[in-house]
């Protein structure tokens, strides 16, 4: 990392920086958002209710896939960020490596595992005789670019690690131009349905994976070298805690989703369950700008911690807080005030369920600022190797409170019970985060106060020339 990158992290003014960096990650947030809303779009214009449950239906599987990317987006790229601030170079290269590695066994283990146990898996995610082969369809054609999903999740982290967002932008730009184009030709062209929109996702993970893997290669901070392409169970170890905060969020959360769909078939119908495969993409929708944005900051805080700049780390997370607080309240009143014009734009021609699926986005969104409250704390943590904090946050949200809520609220209230656990478990984690972080921003300060005095000391008894 050359003279400037560093000076951009240490010293340039944060809401530029901060700008420079979340645009673009935000943008890398959304084309999974739009790899996944192209297929509802296409799919439920060329083949309406059940297409659009099918998807539904699939989705936790995909997260699965995303889940485990992001043990090596959050774990690795921290990982590596603070170690271009301690200007371990060799170091960092050397993760970027095992990370690689690791992936191409990881994702070739979950497509052979998939083809395997394709039948029960599909019935475990609740597919119903109506759709089964709908479902089998696309998981067919999807899971052998499980591999290029887990990479395409991973390592577009790394880019922005090197001080590069726009080139990790550029490469999603490629996967979403990838998905638009195939998902019209497959599905609305020539026809084939389910199958189509999964080639077409297929095909929008195989070109980002590919581009990544050429950025490594070719670049000047990163660089990849064959030599570095193998198994380091230390390096594995070291990203563990904040990794694993990661991908248990994205597994639970695919759990939650799984959860959901069988409890909304129960208390809901197909109707309910058609509902929440369009509310999934809002909230995910939603979610993108606070992802976005933590992902943006990540390697800003991570290297000013490695770099013992305690009081720029505490003024970035105060500033992204502020950021994301604003965003949430200015994209849920859209989606909440515009709901049924929204809901139209996937599923046609049906008043049923635009009128049930406007009222349920009230029951199920509305509070989503605890959300963006709750995933700024949690992303600080994992970016100064905290994990284990996000871990416990996580599990609070998921396990504590959203499972049990989703069985308990249906007793009373119905489907609409279901929608409400979201909000109350989002709302609740978001109260235990801010005291956490309160706590960790006094720590922040004492920090900074300790490592001044050994600065002062330090020159006040450097040796005189």
């Amino acid at each position: 990392m050359n003279k400037d990158q560093r000076s951009q992290f240490r010293d340039a003014k944060l809401l530029p920086l901060l700008i420079k960096f979340s645009v673009p990650s935000t943008i890398v947030a959304l084309s999974s958002i739009l790899l996944n809303t192209t297929d509802r779009y296409f799919i439920g214009q060329a083949m309406g209710r059940v297409g659009i449950g099918s998807i539904a239906t699939i989705y936790p599987l995909i997260v699965l896939g995303d889940a485990l990317g992001m043990f090596f987006n959050a774990g690795g790229s921290s990982l590596v960020s603070i170690q271009l601030g301690q200007d371990n170079l060799e170091g960092a290269r050397k993760t970027l490596g095992a990370c690689i590695y690791t992936v191409i066994v990881v994702g070739i283990v979950y497509t052979i595992l998939g083809f395997t146990f394709l039948e029960p898996l599909v019935r475990f995610l609740g597919a119903t005789d109506s759709n089964i082969n709908y479902v089998k369809d696309y998981c067919f054609f999807f899971l052998p670019s499980v591999t290029f999903q887990m990479a395409f999740w991973s390592f577009c982290a790394f880019v922005r690690s090197e001080g590069n967002p726009i080139m990790s932008m550029m490469i999603n730009f490629a996967s979403i131009i990838v998905n638009v184009i195939l998902d019209y030709l497959f599905v609305m062209v020539l026809k084939w349905e389910m199958k189509g929109a999964a080639l077409a996702t297929s095909f929008a993970n195989f070109v980002p994976a590919m581009l990544l893997l050429y950025h490594f290669y070719k670049s000047d901070i990163l660089t990849l070298k064959n030599k570095y392409i193998s198994w380091d169970f230390s390096i594995v170890k070291r990203m563990f805690s904040t990794g694993f905060s990661s991908f248990s969020n994205e597994f639970l959360y695919g759990t939650y989703i799984l959860v959901l769909n069988v409890q909304l078939l129960k208390y809901g119908g197909e109707i309910a369950l058609i509902s929440l495969g369009i509310m999934t993409i809002l909230r995910s929708f939603i979610n993108t700008s606070y992802s976005g944005l933590n992902q943006g900051r990540q390697p800003i805080i991570s290297f000013n911690w490695g770099a013992k700049n305690f009081k720029r780390v505490k003024d970035t997370f105060i500033l992204s807080l502020i950021i994301s607080g604003i965003s949430s309240v200015f994209l849920v009143g859209i989606v909440v005030l515009l709901s049924d014009k929204i809901v139209q734009i996937f599923i046609k021609n049906d008043s049923e369920i635009v009128e049930y699926t406007s009222q349920a986005i009230r029951y199920h969104l509305m509070y989503m600022t605890g959300t963006a409250i709750y995933l700024c704390c949690a992303g600080y943590f994992q970016a100064i190797r905290k994990g284990f904090i996000t871990t416990r946050l996580i599990f609070l949200r998921l396990v504590v409170l959203s499972i049990p809520l989703a069985y308990i609220l249906p007793l009373k209230f119905g489907a609409m019970g279901v929608l409400i656990s979201f909000p109350i478990a989002d709302c609740t984690t978001a109260l235990v985060a801010g005291y956490l972080m309160w706590k960790e921003v006094k720590l922040l300060d004492r920090k900074y106060m300790r490592h001044e005095m050994i600065k002062r000391y330090l020159k006040l008894n450097r040796p005189i020339e």
